[in-house]
């Protein structure tokens, strides 16, 4: 390896560091990758002779065009087109038939609820069909008493299932298919996955159906375990203004008179729990509260109390939901009193969920993370401020405002013909016309009112675009250093013994296990330019003819694509684990528990599908 390969995988260490400690947002690494790879080689060229990036690193002009990129073009114009179902009702149409035919028997209702997702899923974006569902399983799980923990990760696991069917199912498929484009090889058509996908995703939803007893948890959510449906009670923090006439009052007596519970209260620095003896409530101490909504606007009026650094708010006029914190939020990393929902919303902070466990530390104080979940207090508007916010998902309260349930019909004529013209452009090989197809669907989303020009731009994951965009050109710089290549003769070289089987096996199993730890659109794009050096090594070493050479790296191309949505051991490794980490009060654990199963059936099918499916060995 020259110098130039050395320093991209020193880069791709630093990148997988970086994803698997969140040390830095994926927009930023994205950015940060191009702008690093682009740099290196003008360096280079300063100081080695007859030295072109263009054609050994990243020039700056390929750098450019990687934000023309036909993936990335695709996924964006997919995000606006599951924005325009999501807003005009369109998908919850679906989910709300799923009632009906349960009859809310659990084990019906679990299968009903995955299938669906998981049929959506092949053709819509993962992240909208899990954002449309949580709420609706939210009020399934109140009216069936179904615990809402043996709903959510069946759905979001279907999800991801479902978008190892097709090649829009999920960007992964769109970016691994482009690399391939971009290596001189054919890109992956519409259906390409559906042989291995499809009964991957049928036997994936029946096995976790059929041991959801075994294998999930039966909890609560936030909403159920604060208060009952009949009595809503909530936990906010308080802080003795200077007008209040408790001061001088003894914390033992002092709220025995009115309707709220005292959990604890905070003066400076030190956290004082019952039981009181003779403590005296001063100015400026904080007291953390529960009792319904009347209840705490009493404690405002007739007492002299304040939220922390929030203005006043009168609850009777608001609604009780819940928000799960974006992982690609800039919200995350900040404490919660500095959220300012209050001023950029309307919404109240009441208290924060993680790892199903109430935080019994000050609420205001506490750092936010991916996947916590915030029980806040606001009124419709605020609802759709937050609703249109891409730092937090609306969970509760979402299906009950959505704007535009007229336009449904329209939304889904559209969707659906942007899908079968997909199909047919894969089916007459004219692939290249795919993001074109998926452009002209968003702006007819648009064209048609089933979605404002505001809305569908707010719609677009922008992280995950950049990111992507920033993971293409570093593919491209293995494949063009040269590093690619040597790890795949490393690692066939570790294999050989074994046979070809053995070699697919150990990248699908790589793939999955490092899916389930970092962004699988990076390891999928990582991996790709490795699968594909492997695969013709292996050839060459076997003496393959031109078909079988092509039939092996088809093979490795497929097993790539497949195996890097294999990430349902581990609530990080995909962002649809993470968005009902919060709401279903899920811990690493049960994820652990019940995706490892799944994940290592999924790895031996997959493997073994795309063997079958290509004929390649």
């Amino acid at each position: 390896m020259g110098l130039d390969a050395i320093l991209v995988l020193a880069l791709v260490g630093v990148i997988l560091a970086l994803l698997v400690s969140e040390k830095a947002s994926i927009d930023a690494i994205g950015i940060g990758v191009l702008v690093l790879l682009v740099t290196i080689g003008q360096v280079l060229r300063l100081f080695v002779d007859d030295y072109d990036p263009s054609e050994s690193l990243l020039g700056a002009e390929q750098a450019l065009q990687l934000f023309g990129n036909s993936a990335v073009l695709t996924v964006a114009a997919l995000y606006i087109l599951g924005e325009g179902l999501s807003r005009t009702g369109a998908v919850e149409f679906f989910a709300r038939g799923v009632m009906r035919v349960s009859a809310g028997k659990e084990r019906r209702l679990i299968l009903s609820v995955s299938l669906l997702a998981g049929v959506i899923s092949c053709f819509l974006n993962n992240t909208a069909v899990v954002l449309v569902f949580t709420p609706v399983l939210l009020d399934m799980s109140k009216r069936t008493g179904v615990a809402v923990t043996r709903l959510l990760i069946p759905m979001a696991f279907a999800t991801i299932l479902g978008g190892m069917c097709t090649l829009v199912g999920t960007s992964t498929n769109l970016l691994v298919s482009g690399i391939a484009t971009d290596l001189g090889y054919e890109p992956i058509g519409m259906f390409d996955l559906s042989p291995v996908g499809v009964p991957m995703m049928i036997l994936g939803v029946l096995v976790v159906a059929v041991f959801a007893r075994q294998l999930l948890p039966s909890r609560d959510s936030l909403s159920s375990m604060l208060a009952d449906a009949n009595h809503r009670e909530y936990v906010t923090e308080l802080q003795i203004g200077p007008q209040s006439q408790l001061r001088g009052r003894t914390y033992k007596e002092a709220f025995t008179d009115v309707n709220a519970d005292l959990l604890f209260f905070v003066r400076g620095e030190k956290m004082v729990w019952p039981p009181y003896f003779n403590e005296t409530i001063e100015v400026g101490d904080v007291v953390m509260l529960r009792g319904s909504v009347d209840s705490m606007a009493a404690l405002q009026d007739q007492l002299g109390l304040k939220l922390f650094n929030e203005s006043r708010f009168d609850p009777k006029t608001m609604q009780f939901y819940e928000l799960a914190v974006s992982p690609h939020s800039p919200m995350v990393g900040r404490k919660v009193k500095d959220l300012r929902l209050w001023r950029d919303y309307g919404a109240i902070t009441v208290a924060v969920l993680r790892n199903n466990q109430h935080i019994r530390e000050r609420a205001s104080e506490q750092i936010l993370q991916p996947g916590d979940l915030l029980l806040v207090c606001g009124d419709d508007k605020s609802q759709q401020s937050l609703r249109a916010s891409t730092d937090f998902y609306l969970l509760t309260g979402a299906h009950n405002w959505v704007m535009l349930r007229g336009m449904a019909r329209r939304a889904l004529t559209i969707a659906v013909g942007v899908m079968v013209a997909f199909s047919l452009l894969s089916v007459y090989h004219l692939d290249r016309l795919i993001p074109f197809a998926a452009l002209a669907g968003a702006a007819t989303m648009i064209a048609s009112g089933c979605l404002t020009s505001r809305r569908a731009y707010r719609a677009i994951d922008w992280p995950i675009l950049l990111f992507m965009i920033g993971a293409i050109g570093l593919g491209e710089a293995l494949q063009n250093t040269g590093a690619a290549a040597t790890i795949a003769r490393g690692l066939v070289h570790g294999l050989d013994a074994f046979g070809p089987i053995a070699a697919l096996a150990g990248l699908t199993g790589l793939t999955a296990v490092l899916s389930s730890m970092v962004s699988n659109q990076a390891v999928a794009v990582l991996l790709t330019p490795i699968a594909i050096n492997a695969a013709t090594t292996i050839s060459a070493a076997e003496g393959f003819g031109e078909v079988q050479t092509g039939a092996m790296v088809r093979a490795f191309i497929l097993g790539i694509a497949l195996s890097a949505s294999i990430c349902f051991a581990t609530p990080i490794g995909h962002q649809s684990n993470l968005m009902v980490y919060g709401p279903g009060g899920y811990t690493w654990r049960d994820f652990l528990r019940a995706g490892l199963p799944l994940s290592i059936l999924a790895w031996v099918f997959v493997t073994a599908g795309v063997v079958w499916m290509t004929g390649a060995l």
